[in-house]
């Protein structure tokens, strides 16, 4: 990912997770279902909600028929799944599962741990109890962390300028697979939209790839150190076309190779950014032409170049700032301009400069 994210330091709803907690300790030692099983806050929660109760019921009496050792052993699971840093940045820490013949508890253990994530956990109840919802939780982590920007792209925006909007939570290691951690804010990223959809991130596995091999992965609230974009052009761009581009994403750090590897397969962002390119990177000249300290017509290409670089040093030095929405791709494409764009290119762009089009938006800003 591009930059590592800040989780707040406090929030009641941290407290949520203590709901599986305390059900799967405590029953360890007994036979018998109640308000025990569950912290006192919980309680009030639960005799307003039939349908948890039921399936906390049924999960309960599943896991009754078990011996005190299988119990231990669903707990042992339950908490090495919570170990989300772990798991995806070690690959010598061994993912735990539950046996075949704990079927009967994984199946209910999902009915009730789908319920408290999408309905328990978006619900008033619960900031009743804990004094904070999943808004007022969202509200804190964008004020933690500055950019706009999506980290898992650069690409898009969190979409939160509304009162009362968010982006989606995703469920970083997925929670079809991963449901025991599935209401820990350890494993719930705030994500844009298309990164935590189809055909990307969506249900992939984020530790395991395709061949169901272990692999190392960014752990978005762990430091990490980013990448590096670098671009060839295939195809020449030009007024009304785009051109082909081939984008190479790198690590800044090379112990973080592999997951680099990872986050650019799980997220498709090489094929991404060379969409975004392709699709936006006239705009982003017109942006330059407006904005930017134009050389004289009379100056020959070179001075042109020069202009190029000057914008990419200050599209670099706002990243270092905030990272913006498409940041990760300007710098790079100015910087393909000032060093390796064709004479024919850097005319065209020039030309651009000279239309009636761009005199009159000049005008306009006051330029």
């Amino acid at each position: 990912m591009l930059f590592p994210l800040n989780n707040p330091e406090m929030c009641g709803l941290y407290d949520f997770n203590e709901v599986p907690i305390h059900f799967f300790k405590s029953i360890i030692t007994t036979d018998e279902y109640g308000d025990h099983l569950f912290p006192n806050w919980f309680v009030p929660i639960l005799e307003k909600s039939p349908m948890l109760q039921k399936e906390f019921i049924e999960l309960a009496n599943n896991i009754f028929s078990k011996s005190v050792l299988k119990r231990k052993k669903v707990y042992a699971v339950f908490l090495n799944n919570n170990r989300i840093s772990r798991l995806c940045e070690n690959k010598i820490f061994a993912l735990k599962s539950l046996e075949v013949d704990l079927n009967d508890v994984e199946m209910s253990a999902k009915k009730v741990f789908f319920r408290l994530y999408d309905s328990t956990l978006q619900g008033g109840l619960v900031k009743n109890e804990l004094g904070e919802s999943i808004h007022d939780h969202y509200r804190k982590f964008r004020e933690a962390n500055i950019s706009q920007a999506c980290p898992f792209c650069g690409l898009e925006n969190y979409p939160d300028r509304i009162k009362n909007s968010r982006s989606e939570y995703d469920h970083y290691l997925y929670k079809a697979n991963y449901y025991f951690s599935s209401v820990n804010f350890m494993n719930l990223v705030p994500m844009c939209s298309i990164c935590n959809k189809a055909p990307n991130k969506h249900m992939q596995d984020i530790i395991f790839d395709n061949h169901n091999l272990r692999r190392l992965a960014f752990y978005p609230y762990s430091n990490s150190s980013g990448a590096l974009v670098t671009l060839n052009n295939v195809v020449p761009s030009k007024v009304g076309d785009g051109g082909q581009w081939n984008v190479s994403v790198l690590p800044v750090a090379a112990d973080e190779s592999e997951k680099v590897e990872t986050w650019k397969n799980v997220f498709n962002i090489e094929s991404r950014y060379a969409a975004r390119i392709k699709e936006e990177a006239e705009s982003w000249i017109e942006e330059f032409i407006i904005q930017a300290d134009l050389p004289s017509q009379d100056e020959d290409i070179e001075a042109w170049r020069d202009a190029f670089r000057v914008w990419s040093i200050g599209l670099s030095n706002i990243n270092e700032i905030k990272v913006v929405r498409n940041g990760i791709l300007k710098q790079p494409y100015f910087e393909y301009l000032y060093r390796d764009a064709s004479d024919p290119e850097i005319s065209g762009i020039k030309q651009m400069a000279q239309s009636d089009l761009f005199t009159v938006r000049q005008l306009a800003v006051g330029q």
